[in-house]
């Protein structure tokens, strides 16, 4: 379905207009229920108009996206599904604006934008200036609390600054590839380097894949197979506990390196299974990976709820930290 079937389906103005259509169109014969198409016979499937007690119903495939009520209100319903043709439904139908941002559908009305997403419903009423809306949904984000940011980095300031001492370390200036001539900084790491550290088996890197999980915090994936709890909180822990500050001495160094080295394999392929004999990251990446990771175990602490602007949607960088696990 694109943008040319939904030019067949009608502009509506109000809910007399909408009763007149539902009540001059003769449903398709031999169907039960009954369904009365919206627009051409052939995209019935697609599009319908249906009663619902006394309010008109306008279905796109299975969701009445907009129902226009007998007091005049018009109500708009996308039930999760932020989709081009939800918008192009709508603007067809009601002759406003509808585009989708971050997976909400964002409307344009009388110059001023308004969001519609999940389960929310919009309500709209006719007035002087064209339709008017009644109930502006507001939108929130997550943001970082910079207070809460920098007791983080305190607390794990001693990995930190062998972190930034081992990057500078082992930072080369280097082509970006044969075909790109271009120079940037670079940190490069053998395989080898990464079996003495972690002791594996020769060909074996799984105590490195162990960690993979150490940044998925949330409603996430790995290879296209969503994150458990469990899954996270293992490898998050066992990092935790490689940069821990109050460890013994003797081990610091050691534990200090291998989570380097980890924050290496973690840029390089996310599952972490390093079959290449060199690994090369860009040095610029290295400390902000390690503030996601450290972030994302403190996320309750470091992230706050804030509302944002009429028609604004978020940026979606922290949702996911903070979708609780199903």
């Amino acid at each position: 379905m694109g943008y040319a079937t939904v030019q067949r389906v009608p502009r509506i103005h109000d809910y007399a207009q909408a009763l007149r259509i539902h009540d001059n169109i003769k449903p398709l014969r031999g169907r039960s229920p009954e369904i009365k198409p919206l627009g051409a016979r052939r995209d019935a499937d697609t599009y319908h108009v249906r009663m619902n007690g006394e309010a008109v119903e306008l279905v796109l495939y299975r969701t009445p996206v907009i129902t226009f009520m007998p007091d005049g209100e018009v109500v708009l319903f996308i039930d999760s599904y932020n989709t081009v043709a939800t918008q192009q439904f709508i603007s067809h139908v009601l002759g406003i604006g509808a585009n989708g941002v971050r997976r909400t559908t964002v409307l344009t009305i009388n110059n001023s934008k308004y969001t519609l997403a999940n389960q929310d419903k919009l309500r709209l009423r006719r007035g002087d200036r064209g339709w008017e809306v009644l109930n502006p949904m507001q939108q929130w984000t997550w943001r970082l609390d910079r207070k809460a940011v920098s007791n983080v980095r305190a607390q794990y300031g001693e990995f930190y600054k062998y972190l930034k001492g081992f990057v500078s370390l082992r930072t080369e200036h280097m082509a970006v590839s044969r075909w790109q001539l271009e120079e940037k900084d670079f940190v490069c790491v053998q395989q080898s380097e990464f079996k003495s550290a972690f002791k594996s088996a020769l060909g074996s890197m799984t105590s490195v894949r162990s960690y993979a999980y150490m940044d998925k915090r949330g409603r996430q994936s790995l290879d296209w197979n969503p994150v458990k709890p469990e899954q996270y909180k293992a490898s998050s822990n066992a990092f935790a506990c490689l940069i821990r500050p109050d460890q013994p001495e003797e081990d610091k160094h050691n534990n200090f390196y291998k989570a380097a080295l980890l924050l290496v394999a973690k840029l390089e392929v996310d599952s972490m299974d390093i079959r290449v004999d060199s690994v090369r990251v860009r040095s610029k990446h290295i400390v902000p990976l390690l503030d996601d990771v450290l972030f994302m175990m403190n996320a309750h602490q470091v992230l706050v709820r804030k509302a944002l602007p009429q028609g604004k949607v978020s940026s979606g960088i922290y949702e996911n930290w903070m979708l609780e696990w199903e």
